[in-house]
């Protein structure tokens, strides 16, 4: 399995957060998805999907610290499958245009 986190932030902290982990050498250079948390659970806030080394996830969690909410492993899952259903989403569009 890759190396992978998923966040779950508040809205008054994203834009910090987006800042310090684009800003950053290490973390900057991982897969970051911001994704509002409304339209993958109806939660209000934000998740961050990271994907990376184990240098690039243990800084981006430094980074974030205490800014991150616990979430449970069935909510990480769904977040995931959501995101990896829009992804598909997003392809099968892009075959339909270039295929």
């Amino acid at each position: 399995m890759e190396n992978q986190q998923v966040y779950y932030i508040s809205g008054e902290d994203i834009e910090r957060l987006r800042q310090a982990l684009m800003n950053d050498e290490i973390s900057s250079k991982a897969n970051i998805v911001f994704k509002d948390a409304k339209l993958l659970t109806g939660k209000s806030g934000y998740y961050i999907r990271v994907i990376g080394t184990e240098d690039q996830l243990n800084r981006i969690k430094e980074l974030i610290g205490e800014a991150s909410k616990e979430i449970d492993a069935r909510e990480v899952e769904e977040v995931l499958k959501k995101i990896k259903e829009e992804d598909e989403n997003v392809l099968t569009g892009f075959g339909s245009i270039f295929g």
